[in-house]
Parts: C-alpha cells; structure tokens; sequence
C-alpha cells in the first residue's frame, strides 16, 4: 500500500518516498487549506456543498465550475508526489483515495495525549511529555490555523502542548533540572507568550541556577507584557514565586560586604532613577512614609503622551507615540537629577517621583521635560501633558 507522510505543526507539507510538497512551493493558501481539509477529512465522503460553502467565495456566479477548478488544481499540485489518483471523483462528492495510506503528525500527537492522560508512572510520564513537546513543531501552520473548521484543534493542541511543557518542568524540578527547564520554558513562550504558569517555571529555573538578575528581568518582563497586552496588573502567582526567591536568596547573604556588593549599583549613579512600576510602588510608599514622619512635602508627576488630542490604549498606540514614548524617556533623563526616580506607568503615560522638592520646583521640572521633548520630537505633532500631585498616605 502506498503510504504518504503529512505534517501540520509549524508548516504544512506532504511528503512520501521520493517527493516532498511543503506550502511555499503550494500556488496559493486557498489549495493549501483545500488540501488539508481532504486530508484531515480523509475518510469522509465530502459533497459539493459542503466543500463550496468552506472554499468558493459567496459571490461566485457558477460556484460547482468553481470549485472543479480548485479540485484540478490541486490535483495538479499533488502530482509532485507522482501519479497516482490522490483524490476520487464520486457523484456530488470527492474524497482522499482511501488506497493511500496518510501518517499524520497530529494524529501522532493526540495518541501521545491519550497515552499520558492514562499512566501515572512518573517515568514514562517524562518520556511522553519529551515525545509530545518533540512532536509539537509550533502551532498549526499559519496557513490554515484561522479556518473556522480547524480552530478547535488548533486551540486544543496549544493547549495539550502547554500542559505537558509544565507537567514535563515539575517533573525535572524534582531533579533540579534547571537548565533545562529554562530551554523547554523558552521555547514555550515562543508558542503563548501569556501563560504566567511557565513564566513562574521559568523564574524558578533561573533561580535555581543562581542567575539572578536575569530572574529579575524575565518577573519585570512578565509583569510589562501582560500589562499591555491584557490591561493586568497583579499576578499573584508570579508575585508569590518573585517574592518566594527573595526570602530564599537571602541565605546566600554571610556578610555585610556581601550586601554591599549585591546592592550597589555597578556603574558610577548618574541621572534619574527608572525603574519597574512594582519596584516604583515600593519606592514611593517609603518616601510617603519618610515624607509624613519628617513633615516635609515631596512631589510625583504623572507624564501623559497624547497624539491627536486623545489619549491612546495598549490595544491602539500606534508607531508615532511608541517612538515618542522613547524620546519621552530621553527627556526624562536628561532632565532630571540623581535620587529622582520615574517608572512607566501605561503604554503612554511615565510617573516621575521628586523626593525634596516643592510644588514650585516640581513645576519648573515638568515644564523643563516638557520643554526639552518638544525639541527632541521636532515636527511630530505629539502633545506631552502633565500632573503633580503631593505624595501622602490620607489621600
């Protein structure tokens, strides 16, 4: 029996002994999602309508002579793999030739699925998520991933991916795996860069092979990305771990010098201080704390980029105000002195914190930022306002 091998994780492509069809060699993404649908529906007997209701435009004036015209060409794409009959003619219908054998690569996958769903063997548990992640070449090709009959598996592979990207890293965390847990995590983000779950993963191998800083950066990351992409702000089980990897770096600490080494800024302090919003919070509830003990006033401004006379969403900034976000920053810091300290606050607004100052110096630095960003921006018709607001714990 003839046999022919069809992948469509990462790209779509047919392959058999002497050929191969990927989708860049395919006329056009219609015959690429014509061809995947008779291969996934491959034992089905598909009638004319259902497959002019899925591939021929609805204001086709002779929709059966159109689609025999994709049918043809599609045959002529398949001939590439040789001449054999690759799809059968019946009266009102076509379907894949059931003489020719079709080894899928999802159809692997969703037995690779069953079998993990049903052993609770650590092991071979192991071994089944390394076949899954292995089989898993990315999401479905691009080419056909928006169909509205493939959207389902589409989702549900993610998704069967994802689990087993985690079951698979608390699986090696027992064994203090962590460089590989940092690969397989990377690589997981590649395919949803959302999922605070491997985020968390991430953090805790990075943890686990003391680096650190880069911890640090993938939590402030995190917290960005999901900021702008989902408006959220508190991620409590990235919080928890953060925090958790804190309590615990402590007992690396033996000495005073050591603390000092650690915290101290390796190159020589100059200009403001930008920071996480997260880390700005902690920043400001200390000033408000020492602000009210000594009685003395200090100041915050809030920094808002507007084009066109509103303010703009994650979901709609657009090039211009993310290029003025940008030269926002350059003006801030050279604007402002050592011991202040900014922090983005949204896609279009920076909040800016002057310990020691008074309502009256706070305005002469808003107008001074405001001032050198007009000249950094020249002729791009952006608007910077700004507000200034006492720090206080009662209000």
């Amino acid at each position: 029996m003839k046999k022919i091998k069809m992948q469509l994780f990462g790209s779509f492509l047919l392959a058999n002994e002497t050929a191969v069809l990927g989708e860049e060699k395919i006329y056009s993404n219609r015959l690429t999602r014509l061809l995947a649908y008779l291969l996934i529906y491959r034992n089905c007997e598909l009638t004319h309508g259902q497959l002019i209701e899925v591939f021929v435009e609805e204001d086709s004036k002779n929709p059966e002579n159109a689609l025999r015209n994709l049918m043809y060409r599609v045959r002529s794409e398949l001939k590439v793999l040789g001449d054999e009959t690759f799809i059968c003619t019946l009266p009102g219908m076509y379907r894949w030739n059931p003489e020719i054998e079709v080894e899928t690569d999802y159809e692997q996958f969703e037995k690779l699925s069953a079998k993990l769903r049903g052993t609770e063997d650590e092991e071979e548990r192991e071994k089944l998520c390394r076949d899954i992640i292995s089989c898993y070449k990315g999401n479905v090709s691009a080419k056909v991933a928006d169909e509205s009959w493939i959207l389902p598996k589409v989702t549900r592979y993610r998704s069967v991916y994802m689990d087993a990207v985690k079951m698979l890293c608390l699986l090696l965390e027992k064994k203090e795996k962590w460089d590989e847990i940092e690969m397989i995590c990377n690589q997981a983000l590649h395919v949803d860069s959302l999922d605070e779950d491997v985020y968390c993963l991430l953090i805790k191998s990075l943890h686990g092979q003391k680096k650190y800083d880069l911890a640090l950066s993938q939590y402030e990351t995190a917290g960005r990305l999901f900021y702008e992409e989902m408006g959220i702000r508190n991620l409590e089980k990235l919080k928890e771990v953060f925090q958790s990897m804190i309590v615990e770096n402590g007992k690396y600490i033996t000495n005073i010098r050591k603390i000092l080494e650690e915290v101290r800024e390796q190159d020589t302090p100059y200009g403001v201080f930008f920071c996480d919003y997260h880390v700005f919070r902690q920043i400001y509830r200390m000033e408000m704390r020492r602000a009210d003990r000594l009685g003395i006033a200090e100041f915050i401004i809030l920094l808002t980029l507007r084009n066109g006379g509103r303010i703009r969403t994650a979901a709609d900034t657009d090039s211009e105000l993310l290029e003025g976000m940008d030269k926002l920053e350059q003006s801030i810091r050279t604007s402002l002195r050592i011991g202040d300290v900014a922090s983005k606050y949204s896609p279009t607004q920076v909040i800016v914190l002057l310990p020691t100052c008074t309502y009256e110096s706070g305005i002469k630095v808003a107008k001074r930022i405001q001032k050198n960003f007009k000249e950094n921006i020249r002729k791009q018709k952006l608007e910077l306002t700004y507000e200034l607001a006492e720090l206080s714990a009662h209000r």
